[in-house]
């Protein structure tokens, strides 16, 4: 063999060398490009995840605050409905008290 065809060889593996390493770059690239999708894929449904918690928890919030407003709205209607009670109990009292002594004036 001779020195240019030693010089052919070694080109030819250099060649092949250079096609080997391109196909495992093409091939890890896309393995990166898929672990990079995945990871992309879970950190968006963490946060839509995390969102939903965040608004479900608010609702609960609100929701309880209405409780509330409305437990404190029944506690007032009672108490306007006592206080009614005991205006008409005095307005009783007095009246039968004014008969009374309209009553012992006779």
């Amino acid at each position: 063999m001779t020195e240019i065809d030693q010089l052919k060889v070694i080109k030819d593996k250099e060649e092949e060398n250079k096609k080997i390493i391109e196909k495992l770059k093409s091939e890890k690239e896309a393995e990166l490009n898929e672990i990079k999708n995945t990871c992309n894929d879970r950190a968006k449904n963490m946060e839509n995840e995390i969102i939903n918690n965040y608004n479900k928890a608010m609702q609960e919030i609100k929701d309880e605050e209405k409780k509330k407003l409305a437990d404190a709205m029944d506690r007032v209607k009672a108490k306007s409905e006592v206080m009614k009670l005991d205006l008409s109990n005095k307005e009783i009292e007095d009246y039968v008290f004014k008969k009374l002594v309209d009553y012992i004036k006779e």
